[in-house]
C-alpha cells in the first residue's frame, strides 16, 4: 500500500474514533454519568452535586420538535388511499414515539439514520444507532453517498457466543447491493447473504440534527462546550455543598479557662469558673453570594448557548398574563432552533414517506406536505376569533382548521356522518307522525 494511502486511512480511522468518543461523552452526560467534580477520600462524605442540564436540553428540543402529533398529506383537498395507507404504516411503526426516538439520537449525536426493511403488511422503519454506522461519499460531493456500513456486537442466540454483525450497503450503478456478514470471536468475516436492492435510492435515510456546512455529520445539542458548561456548574455546586457541610454550623470557642472548668448543668446552663473566661460562636463571615452568583451566571450561559430559554423549562418569575408577541420574544431562541430542525428532519420525512409509498406499491412520485403543530401555548378564544376574521378575508376552511389543529378530511367525514344521522332521525320521526 502506498504511504499516502496508508496515511489517509489512518486519518479516517482517527476521525471515526474521535466521533465515537464524542457520542460516548454525550450519551454519558445525557444519562447523568458525569465525572465527580470533587475527590472523595475514604470515610469522607460525598459532597458531589450532579445537575443534569444535558438531558433537559435534549428532551426540551425533542419535545418542541415532535412533542405533538404531526400530520402528513399528499392531497390537501381530500383523503386518498395513499394517505390512509401511510397513516397506518406510521401507526404500525410507532408513530410519534418513533419520531421522538429518532430526534433523541439527533439531539445527542448530531445525526440520525433510519433503515427501511420490506415487510408485510407495512415496511419496517428501524432507527440505527449513529455509533453503529459508517458512511462513504464521493470525494467531490459530500451529499453523494456511495456506501453504508452497519456494524455492531451481538450474541449468537443459538450458541450464546459473542459475534460481530456487519451489513454493507454499496451502490452498484442504478441499484444497491446488500451484503450481510458475521465474525465469530476474532475470526474473519463470513458472508451469510447477498441481495440486490432494486431501487436507485438506498434503504437508509439520514439527516443532520442541526446544519453543519462542509461536513457530513451534523451538529448535536450536546457539543463539547455545552458539556463543559455542565461540568463547571456541577463543580461550583459541589464546592458550595462542601463549604456548607463544614462551615455552615457555628463552632463554639472559648478562652480564659481550662476544659475541666466548664460545667453544663442539667438545665443546659453553661457555668464558667473563671471571671476572665469568654465563650463565643465562630460563624461564616460570608453568605456565599459570589459563589451563588457564579452559579447563576453559568446557568444563564447554559440556556443562552443551548438556545433553551428558562421560560421553556417552566421558570417564569414575576410575570402576569403574556401576549402572543411577548411569548414569541421569550421563546425566540428555541423557536428559531426548532424551525431549523423542522427543515432538516422535514426533508428526511418527505424522503422517508416517498420510499415507504414506493415499497407499498404506490409509486415513487408522491410528495408529502407536513403540517407541524403550533409550538407555543395559545388562547383558544383568541384563535377562534382570528380564524373567523381570516374566513371573512377569504381563507379556506381547510387552512383554518389545520391552523386550529384539526384534520379537515376527518372533520368533513364527521360532518357528513352527523348529517346522515340527523336525516335518519328526521325520517324516523316523520314516519312515526304519519
Amino acid at each position: 500500500m502506498h504511504i499516502v494511502d496508508r496515511h489517509l486511512m489512518q486519518m479516517a480511522a482517527a476521525e471515526e474514533l474521535a466521533r465515537l468518543r464524542r457520542y460516548e461523552a454525550a450519551w454519558n452526560a445525557y444519562y447523568g454519568r458525569m465525572p465527580a467534580p470533587l475527590k472523595v477520600r475514604k470515610g469522607q462524605p460525598d459532597d458531589n452535586v450532579i445537575v443534569n442540564y444535558a438531558r433537559s436540553v435534549v428532551d426540551k428540543g425533542v419535545s418542541f420538535l415532535f412533542g405533538q402529533d404531526i400530520r402528513f398529506e399528499l392531497d390537501e383537498t381530500q383523503q386518498t388511499d395513499e394517505e390512509e395507507w401511510l397513516d397506518a404504516c406510521w401507526a404500525a411503526n410507532g408513530g410519534a414515539v418513533l419520531l421522538q426516538k429518532l430526534a433523541l439520537n439527533g439531539g445527542v449525536c448530531g445525526h440520525v439514520f433510519a433503515k427501511l426493511v420490506p415487510r408485510a403488511p407495512y415496511p419496517r422503519i428501524i432507527i440505527i444507532d449513529p455509533a453503529n454506522i459508517a458512511v462513504g461519499w464521493e470525494p467531490d460531493d459530500i451529499e453523494e453517498i456511495v456506501w453504508y456500513r452497519i456494524q455492531y456486537a451481538a450474541v449468537d442466540p443459538h450458541t450464546g457466543e459473542p459475534v460481530t454483525i456487519r451489513q454493507l450497503i454499496e451502490r452498484q450503478d442504478r441499484h444497491w447491493r446488500i451484503t450481510d456478514q458475521i465474525a465469530r470471536g476474532a475470526g474473519s468475516w463470513q458472508t451469510t447473504d447477498t441481495t440486490t436492492w432494486p431501487y436507485e435510492w438506498p434503504p437508509i435515510v439520514d439527516c443532520q440534527n442541526l446544519p453543519m456546512p462542509n461536513e457530513f455529520w451534523g451538529l448535536s445539542d450536546l457539543e463539547e462546550d455545552v458539556l463543559q458548561l455542565n461540568k463547571s456548574i456541577n463543580f461550583v455546586l459541589s464546592n458550595l455543598a462542601r463549604i456548607i457541610r463544614y462551615h455552615a454550623h457555628p463552632k463554639t470557642w472559648g478562652k480564659g479557662f481550662a476544659a475541666n472548668q466548664m460545667q453544663i448543668a442539667v438545665d443546659e446552663t453553661i457555668v464558667l469558673q473563671s471571671p476572665d473566661a469568654e465563650l463565643h460562636n465562630l460563624e461564616m463571615a460570608s453568605d456565599l453570594t459570589s459563589s451563588i452568583a457564579l452559579y447563576e451566571r453559568l446557568r444563564e450561559a447554559m440556556h443562552e448557548v443551548t438556545r433553551i430559554p428558562e421560560v421553556a423549562t417552566g421558570k417564569l418569575e414575576r410575570a402576569g398574563a403574556l401576549s402572543g408577541v411577548a411569548l414569541q420574544i421569550l421563546y425566540q431562541p428555541l423557536i428559531e432552533k426548532t424551525e431549523t430542525k423542522r427543515r432538516t428532519y422535514g426533508d428526511l420525512l418527505i424522503k422517508l414517506n416517498r420510499r415507504l409509498l414506493a415499497l407499498g406499491g404506490f409509486g415513487e412520485d408522491h410528495h408529502t406536505v407536513i403540517h407541524w403543530p403550533e409550538m407555543l401555548p395559545t388562547d383558544t378564544m383568541q384563535e377562534a376569533q382570528t380564524a373567523l376574521l381570516h374566513q371573512q378575508l377569504g381563507v379556506s376552511a381547510d387552512t383554518l382548521l389545520q391552523r386550529l389543529g384539526y384534520d379537515p378530511d376527518m372533520e368533513r367525514d364527521k360532518r357528513e356522518s352527523d348529517s346522515a344521522a340527523l336525516g335518519d332521525t328526521l325520517l324516523t320521526a316523520f314516519d312515526r307522525g304519519a
